[in-house]
């Protein structure tokens, strides 16, 4: 961990003082002994390039023009042939890499007329050979300059490219991560909004009947074990599903289910009545899943907000095209429980259901006081339209079981998807 933190500024230091001590080395004739004056010079020169260099990561510019500055005045202070230019180009590339393209392009300016200068050749008609070795080392001095300025560059595109992936990747990890916390809460309320609802209702009403009727607070406390046991068992399920990568071993509910599913509710005092119009056909286990939800979350609806002596009429008609569904009651007593049985999330977890299906979902209240649920579910669409306008804006939602999008079991059933949700359709709840 300490070497990390330190490995950069070791190597700012080591390449500071690599390129002052080569450019002494290699670009000038100082001979390397103390009595000689021009190696006092050489040797001062070392120093001050050394100590600007080291800071060339904070200050690139600043940098550079202080070593172009130094390597330009080298050899006239000198008064010896002395010409840097490993510095220069160090310094030329911390800038192309860290400053941004207008800064770096004023910098490669500099360098390229730096190095022109040094490198003006010296044209004699008389020598054609030295013309030309002229000409190629003019050419290398301007082409090197290019090359290094295109090379830092070249680092820094890489590095904010490797940046942005990087962020990417981490925004696509908390999405995933967003959508499988919405995935679990979803199963989650599928599994017990329904079983915890009529098991409070069922203890609230047993209770009262308890010493004048034992008989009926037994009857309510054997729908209480029931239901519970239900409950349990879809969470068994639904942590096997979470757990495994596979499929669930056990297959999710779907309209095939729908008449127990009544029971149940009568079973909790709701008076339900179901017509069926058309042939039902198979569909793909997430429609047929949602056209379980879409029941339960509405006769769940009514018996929290009805309560249990209500009643209400379940109606499912086929198409060829499409399953319609409307779940509606006439009003009723309220509900004999006055708790919090809302979650809050049912119709909007119906709404996202339906949305991924590429369906539709409108709520209403009818002239006699009670309330309706109308859904529909494309038996061929391939998926919701991309340009599908967003979900109408939801005023206290009314709670219920939200959908769930997990893995399904194989249950022989064909494949359905698509839903578009009416973007002037607003949804109206009641309250207990």
């Amino acid at each position: 961990m300490t070497w990390r933190r330190f490995a950069p500024a070791a190597a700012d230091v080591a390449l500071a003082l690599g390129a002052s001590a080569m450019d002494v080395v290699l670009y000038s004739h100082v001979p390397l002994r103390p009595e000689e004056p021009d190696f006092w010079f050489a040797l001062w020169y070392l120093g001050l390039v050394f100590a600007v260099l080291v800071a060339r990561r904070r200050h690139p510019m600043a940098v550079f023009v202080v070593v172009l500055a130094v390597a330009a005045l080298a050899s006239p202070v000198s008064g010896f042939a002395f010409r840097p230019e490993i510095a220069v180009y160090l310094a030329l590339f911390t800038v192309a890499e860290r400053c941004r393209v207008r800064v770096a392009g004023v910098a490669l300016d500099a360098a390229l007329l730096y190095a022109f200068s040094t490198s003006t050749p010296d044209l004699d008609p008389g020598g054609l050979e030295d013309v030309l070795v002229d000409i190629a080392a003019a050419a290398y001095l301007t082409l090197l300059p290019l090359s290094v300025w295109a090379t830092g560059r070249w680092v820094r595109t890489s590095r904010e490219h490797a940046r942005a992936l990087e962020e990417r990747r981490q925004l696509e990890a908390r999405q995933a991560v967003a959508e499988e916390r919405g995935r679990i809460a979803r199963e989650l309320h599928d599994v017990v909004s329904h079983a915890v609802t009529v098991i409070v209702l069922q203890a609230a009403g047993g209770r009262r009947v308890l010493d004048r009727d034992p008989a009926r607070a037994a009857r309510a406390f054997d729908t209480i074990q029931h239901l519970g046991e239900n409950a349990m068992g879809e969470l068994r399920r639904m942590l096997e599903v979470l757990r495994a990568e596979g499929e669930p071993a056990e297959p999710q509910p779907g309209a095939g289910d729908i008449p127990a599913l009544l029971d149940s509710f009568r079973a909790a005092g709701l008076h339900v009545e179901s017509r069926v119009t058309g042939d039902p056909r198979p569909v793909e286990p997430a429609v047929d899943l949602a056209v379980y939800r879409v029941v339960q979350e509405a006769l769940t609806n009514v018996t929290k907000h009805a309560g249990p002596g209500a009643s209400a009429e379940v109606l499912l008609t086929w198409t060829a095209t499409q399953v319609e569904i409307r779940v509606g009651d006439a009003g009723g007593p309220r509900a004999a429980h006055r708790g919090p049985l809302s979650t809050g999330h049912g119709l909007i977890g119906l709404r996202e259901r339906l949305a991924a299906l590429g369906g539709s979902l409108s709520t209403a209240r009818t002239p006699a006081g009670g309330f309706r649920l109308d859904a529909v579910l494309p038996l061929d669409s391939a998926g919701p339209a991309v340009d599908q306008p967003p979900p109408a804006p939801v005023r206290r939602p009314e709670p219920g079981v939200r959908p769930r999008r997990g893995r399904l079991a194989e249950s022989g059933r064909v494949a359905v998807a698509g839903v578009r949700t009416r973007p002037d359709e607003e949804v109206e709840t009641r309250h207990p």
